[in-house]
C-alpha cells in the first residue's frame, strides 16, 4: 500500500510541479516538501501564490502540491510521503482521533467561507426540515459547516446530511439531479451553483460563527525533526499571505485561483471577493482556538469531541517569525 501510495503521489506531484514551475536555480539542492490540500478552494490561494511566485524556492525549498483528502492524506502524512496537509480543523481532529499526531501551524480561514445553496423552491432555512443537503464527505469541513448553520437556525438533527463523494462537483451534481435540496459549497463553486439556478440561503462568513475551515498542519515528529524546513516553509506561506492581502495584487490572485480551481475568470473573481475580507483581517494567520472548539463541539465522533483545541495547535513557528520581525518586513515592501 505504501509503495502504491508513493507512486501515486510522485506522479501527481510531478505533474503539478511541471505545471507551476521548477526548482530554484543555483548550486544548492532544494529540500523537497510535498503539500496535500483538501479541495480546489480559493481558501488555499496564499499557498498557491507562494508556490507559483517562487516564494518557497526563495527559502531553499522545492514544494509540490497534490490535492488529496481522507485516508489518502492520512496515510501519506503517516508514511512521510507528504510533509504538510492543507485542511480544516475537522480533518486534523479526525486524523488525531484516529491515532495521528498532527498539529495546525497557521490558518487559512477561521470562519467558514462556505455557503448553503439551495433549489429555487426552498425559500427559508425552515423549508429544509425533513429534506437532505449534501456535503463533500461526512466528517469534513463542509459537514461541520452544515451542522453549524443548521444548529444556528434550530434545525440540528432535523435535516439529513449526505455524502456527495468527496468533491464540490459531486455536491453540485446532486443538486442538479434533485437528489438533495441544498449543498454546502465554497467559492468558486458558489458561482457555478448560482449560474445553474441555485441560490445562496446561508453565507457562512456572514453568519459570524468561528470555525477553522482551513489550516496548514504537520506531524509533531516532523516539526521537531525538521523545524528549520518548517520555518522556511512558513516564511514562504506568510509571503503568499502578504501577497493576497494586498488589493493591488487582485489580478494575479484571480488568475491563480482560476488555474488551480479550473474556473473561469469571472468565477475566480467571485471567489476572490469572498475571501478578500478574510485576508484583509489579519497580517498573521493564527489559528483561532474558538474556531477549533466549535469544530470539536459539532463532531459526531466522540473521540474528536474529547480532544482539546490546544492539542491541535502549535503556533510556535509562527510566533518565532513574528518576534523576529519577518512578518513586519513583508508589509514594509
Amino acid at each position: 500500500m505504501a509503495g502504491r501510495l508513493s507512486g501515486i503521489l510522485l506522479v501527481l506531484g510531478g505533474v503539478l510541479y511541471g505545471i507551476v514551475g521548477g526548482a530554484p536555480s543555483g548550486g544548492a539542492i532544494p529540500q523537497e516538501i510535498r503539500v496535500l490540500y483538501a479541495q480546489p478552494s480559493a481558501v488555499f490561494a496564499p499557498l498557491w501564490v507562494a508556490r507559483d511566485r517562487g516564494l518557497f524556492s526563495a527559502h531553499g525549498l522545492a514544494v509540490s502540491l497534490v490535492q488529496a483528502t481522507g485516508t489518502t492524506a492520512m496515510a501519506a502524512l503517516a508514511s512521510g510521503e507528504a510533509q504538510v496537509f492543507g485542511g480544516g480543523a475537522t480533518e486534523v481532529a479526525g486524523i488525531d482521533a484516529g491515532g495521528g499526531d498532527v498539529v495546525m501551524l497557521a490558518a487559512g480561514s477561521n470562519y467558514p467561507i462556505f455557503s448553503l445553496y439551495v433549489a429555487p423552491q426552498i425559500r427559508s432555512v425552515e423549508d429544509l426540515a425533513g429534506k437532505a443537503i449534501a456535503v463533500t464527505r461526512l466528517g469534513t469541513s463542509t459537514d461541520t459547516a452544515a451542522r453549524i448553520m443548521l444548529e444556528h437556525y434550530g434545525l440540528g438533527g432535523k435535516v439529513h446530511i449526505v455524502d456527495a463523494g468527496g468533491t464540490m462537483a459531486g455536491i453540485l451534481a446532486a443538486l442538479t439531479k434533485g437528489i438533495v435540496a441544498g449543498g454546502v459549497v465554497s467559492p468558486p463553486t458558489t458561482a457555478k451553483a448560482a449560474a445553474a439556478g441555485f441560490r445562496e440561503l446561508v453565507n457562512g462568513f456572514r453568519l459570524g460563527v468561528p470555525m477553522t475551515q482551513s489550516s496548514l498542519a504537520v506531524r509533531r515528529a516532523y516539526l521537531v525533526n525538521a523545524r528549520d524546513a518548517v520555518l522556511r516553509f512558513m516564511k514562504g506561506y506568510l509571503a503568499g499571505w502578504a501577497f493576497v492581502h494586498q488589493p493591488a495584487n487582485r489580478g494575479e490572485v484571480v488568475d491563480t485561483i482560476a488555474r488551480y480551481t479550473r474556473s473561469s475568470p469571472s468565477e475566480a473573481s467571485v471567489a476572490y471577493d469572498a475571501f478578500a475580507p478574510l485576508w484583509a483581517q489579519a497580517t498573521v494567520p493564527r489559528v483561532d482556538p474558538q474556531g477549533v472548539a466549535n469544530v470539536l463541539r459539532f463532531s459526531t465522533n466522540p473521540r474528536v469531541r474529547a480532544l482539546a483545541p490546544a492539542q491541535l495547535i502549535d503556533s510556535s513557528v509562527l510566533e518565532d517569525l513574528v518576534r523576529s520581525g519577518y512578518v513586519d518586513s513583508l508589509y514594509r515592501k
